[in-house]
């Protein structure tokens, strides 16, 4: 008896302290009493979105990376000045960078002239420097106060793909949510508005308290680029998971130490699987996730390619109870510059419909492995996989599992540039290509410079004087600021002094 009230009370506590320390990774605590619901692709999101909107009351408070100047961005926009026509509060919170074709066109105009309150996150200034690389990559809906919607899905008919072309729509995830996380939801975008412009009336957020309304338990993760808290978590689900995690990425640049979490649960027998796209739309960045394939598929982590034109989702789900919707992809700039929003979510029974979404999408994907005695990543036309393989992975080698798909030759040159570097492992013989790329590409680079210096020195001189400008404007206004508050210290003074005896 007193051994399982000390195994109990073991376990209570280790519950504890893995809660005590999601919440200070999330920098969010974990809020019970919601009722969310998963959407999948423009099918789901857009018609939710649009119900939503056309019938919202109260107001419309809209993050987004990009607005797009298409069918279904306006549309959106139409529904938009409807409802600031018809008195609602419409708020919409653009990135610059994501929407600057939108914003040369001045797609927006019409949005301010119906009474709209649009604003752009980060445009272009004298005195941004190097913030400019910093972006708002949130995708964020929140109607009513009452309803939020959380994805990697924009407000673009580019997820809807182009059937007449032949063009399958891009798979993406999201969700919709109602309860108390609503108000973190709020008040989050409430931060980034008041980043760009006069903050949010403190009564929308007052009032905004949405009462328990389901039994799910969530936290919001909003990132933004002074801190760090999707990466904390995503580190730390990575040393917690036990038996599963399984991961969709649509930009995977996993930095070192990440690479090396999951390499590391890979070795410990998890079940570590990474989905990613075989074509992006940004295509410089698939070819730089596939040169990470080498390690992880020796340290036994399974890596998919998606057969469509894009997967764009950003999903984990690990042990089939913790899951993660959002917009933060696998990478530093997710990470570290942009602003983020994610919903971590602590259910199973949602966690288990996204594992069998993940199986789902597996079976429209192809499996990279290492090709022999070489050790080398190849991929070639998909083959028929036995359903076990995927659903049922044998104890201590799931990740091991299926050596006999494949994937185009890659050398993981990022990790190879590093060990060159910094020396911290050993070099395998099938790093030679890498090797050579990168010795070559160094020399290459080297007589172009001696050649023509100003290849070096013009883009040198640019970024100096972007930089330089930047903070001499930012000094100035500091010493402007600084003189103003030392004219009104001393008015101040002045008007506290008595006044002057009348001389006789």
């Amino acid at each position: 008896m007193r051994s399982d009230t000390t195994t109990a009370l073991s376990q209570d506590f280790v519950r504890q302290l893995a809660d005590q320390a999601f919440s200070r990774s999330a920098g969010a605590p974990l809020i019970a009493g919601n009722q969310l619901a998963l959407l999948y692709d423009s099918t789901d999101n857009f018609p939710a979105w649009r119900q939503a909107i056309a019938g919202a009351e109260e107001s419309v408070f809209i993050e987004m990376y990009i607005v797009a100047n298409d069918r279904f961005g306006r549309e959106i926009r139409q529904l938009l000045i409807e409802k600031a026509t018809a008195g609602v509060r419409v708020c919409l919170l653009y990135d610059w960078l994501g929407c600057w074709k939108p914003w040369l066109s001045g797609f927006f105009r019409p949005l301010l002239a119906a009474g709209a309150e649009v604003r752009a996150y980060n445009p272009p200034t004298l005195t941004g420097g190097l913030s400019l690389l910093g972006r708002n990559h949130r995708k964020l809906i929140v109607v009513d106060r009452q309803e939020a919607f959380i994805s990697g899905l924009c407000i673009s008919s580019s997820w809807e793909g182009r059937p007449e072309a032949g063009i399958a729509p891009w798979r993406d995830t999201g969700l919709s949510l109602r309860g108390p996380l609503v108000r973190e939801a709020l008040a989050a975008f409430a931060d980034s508005w008041a980043s760009c412009g006069q903050a949010l009336e403190t009564s929308w957020l007052a009032d905004a308290a949405p009462t328990e309304c389901g039994t799910i338990a969530a936290r919001l993760i909003a990132t933004t680029p002074s801190t760090a808290h999707m990466m904390r978590l995503d580190l730390l689900i990575a040393s917690f998971a036990r038996r599963t995690l399984w991961l969709t990425d649509a930009y995977f640049m996993g930095t070192s130490t990440y690479l090396s979490a999951l390499k590391q649960a890979a070795r410990d027998g998890v079940d570590v699987r990474l989905l990613v796209p075989r074509s992006s739309d940004i295509r410089w960045i698939a070819t730089v996730s596939r040169t990470m394939y080498r390690p992880l598929l020796e340290a036994g982590v399974r890596v998919f390619e998606w057969n469509g034109p894009m997967i764009h989702a950003k999903t984990a789900v690990a042990d089939g109870r913790w899951a993660r919707i959002g917009s933060t992809n696998l990478n530093i700039s997710s990470w570290l510059a942009n602003r983020e929003i994610d919903v971590a979510i602590e259910d199973e029974s949602v966690a288990g419909k996204l594992a069998a979404r993940f199986l789902q999408d597996l079976e429209q994907s192809t499996e990279v492995v290492l090709s022999g005695h070489k050790r080398t990543p190849v991929l070639t036309h998909p083959r028929q996989r036995q359903q076990a393989s995927l659903r049922f992975p044998n104890a201590g080698h799931a990740a091991r599992s299926g050596a006999s798909a494949a994937a185009r030759q890659a050398a993981r040159i990022g990790d190879a540039l590093g060990a060159v570097v910094r020396g911290t492992r050993s070099i395998d013989s099938s790093e030679a290509t890498a090797f050579l790329t990168i010795g070559l590409s160094l020399l290459i680079f080297a007589v172009l410079a001696a050649l023509f210096p100003w290849l070096v020195a013009g883009p040198l001189v640019f970024l100096l004087t972007l930089s330089g400008g930047a903070i001499v404007l930012k000094a100035l206004g500091l010493y402007r600021r600084r003189n103003e508050k030392k004219q009104q210290s001393a008015a101040t003074k002045n008007n506290l002094k008595p006044p002057a005896p009348p001389t006789t």
